[in-house]
């Protein structure tokens, strides 16, 4: 493990990034529970309300808590600086993106306006005071230029992506805001796919993979210059219309392919050649974004709702759940070591105590979380062809959040156990 350049010493309290970690699964196992109830319905069309329920279960419920509560730990280990407020803000923020997913969820089952309205108010408070908190990181001179410039990039495209979709929202809760939906969530969906999705992906694997799969560092003008054309892409995308769209669009699909071909080179040469399930998760979600753009460029041409479903399940469940459930297992799991390697350091007979990362999550339960994972992946997407298999996809699908949850329960109470172990033991006194 290569753990060059971190600044150790400003790591958060680990319940910091922890309660969003230990919750983020519950979404995932409510999004299985729905697929299960919703049955063939689910396919039936994009606009299913099931199916808008499902989507954000998965993508602000999991995906987006996942994300805040990654960044919580990975901005003050990269910069040297805790998020301000962190500490008092965390618990606020978690608890209010949380109620506006229950509220936004139970507002499209119910078509309740009531929800609607608490959806906004919860979401837009949470996210706000996350926006509002990072702010001050991001105009501040740092000394990883290169993290907090990506840092930049990410924050401009989640903020259109989630300013559009609070949009919608507040469309939602006053009807007589009449908007045009459709092109409203294609942007939506474009700027969150192909923007906050893949950016996040390059910036987490551009730490995670060289630190703990030994490969070499990614270069720093590739991440500065695709991000940047990312961005610009999607920008353009946005605002013209006519003839340059098709160039924009081949130009976006040469820069995710820059992403997958590089990424892949990078994995292929890492120094660790011992088996590592982990690695299997990012290798499958950058297949997936491959797929994605073959998939997203048939279905322009055939224009059938089979494409779209596909392209949803490829981009979101391939692509950025399987790199979040891989990052999941080794970052909970380097958290615990670390913490409590940390608090051994002033009780040098407590190091025989703290467990190596592959105790923490056993290399056979993150075997099986892949085997979990890779079943309900590939059901849910044979069920876009044969319905009569959804139930069966989400079946797999809830035991694959269900494990996940296991696995993150399991070794936070494995941690309590030896926290407590550990501070039992009398402290090394300093001699002056």
């Amino acid at each position: 493990m290569n753990i060059r350049g971190l600044s150790l010493e400003t790591i958060p309290p680990i319940f910091t990034p922890f309660r969003f970690f230990l919750s983020a699964p519950l979404s995932g196992i409510l999004a299985a529970i729905l697929l299960i109830y919703s049955g063939t319905d689910i396919w039936l069309t994009r606009w299913n309300i099931n199916n808008l329920a499902l989507t954000h279960l998965l993508t602000i419920g999991f995906m987006l808590i996942v994300m805040l509560g990654a960044l919580y730990q990975f901005i003050p280990v990269m910069t040297g600086q805790l998020i301000p407020g962190s500490k008092k803000l965390a618990s606020s923020i978690h608890i209010m993106i949380s109620l506006g997913v229950l509220t936004l969820v139970t507002g499209f089952l119910s078509h309740s306006r009531i929800f609607f309205i608490l959806a906004l108010f919860f979401l837009g408070i949470g996210l706000c005071l996350f926006a509002g908190s990072l702010l001050p990181l991001l105009i501040a001179r740092l000394q990883n230029q290169l993290i907090v410039f990506l840092l930049r990039i990410l924050y401009l495209v989640l903020m259109v992506t989630l300013g559009l979709g609070l949009y919608m929202l507040l469309a939602h809760a006053v009807p007589s805001l009449e908007i045009d939906f459709r092109n409203y969530t294609d942007l939506h969906v474009l700027w969150g796919l192909a923007g906050w999705i893949v950016l996040i992906i390059m910036a987490i694997s551009s730490q995670v993979i060289p630190m703990f799969y030994v490969t070499p560092e990614f270069s720093r003008n590739y991440l500065k210059m695709l991000s940047l054309a990312i961005l610009i892409t999607l920008v353009s995308l946005s605002l013209y219309q006519g003839g340059y769209i098709k160039a924009l669009e081949v130009l976006l699909t040469l820069e995710l392919l820059i992403f997958v071909v590089y990424t892949l080179h990078l994995i292929g040469q890492r120094k660790r050649k011992i088996a590592d399930v982990t690695i299997y998760f990012f290798r499958l979600s950058l297949v997936s974004l491959l797929v994605g753009i073959i998939i997203w460029w048939l279905g322009r041409y055939l224009a059938q709702q089979t494409f779209y479903f596909l392209l949803a399940i490829v981009m979101i469940y391939g692509l950025a759940i399987s790199a979040i459930t891989g990052m999941l297992h080794k970052i909970a799991a380097f958290l615990i070591f670390l913490h409590l390697q940390k608090l051994s350091l002033s009780r040098p007979t407590a190091i025989s105590l703290v467990p190596n990362m592959k105790q923490v999550i056993s290399s056979q339960n993150s075997w099986i979380q892949f085997m979990l994972f890779l079943l309900s992946y590939a059901f849910i997407l044979v069920s876009v062809f044969f319905p009569q298999l959804t139930v069966l996809a989400g079946v797999f699908m809830l035991l694959s959040f269900s494990w996940l949850a296991y696995c993150l329960f399991q070794a936070i109470r494995r941690y309590q156990k030896i926290q407590l172990e550990i501070l039992a033991l009398p402290e090394m006194k300093m001699s002056i």
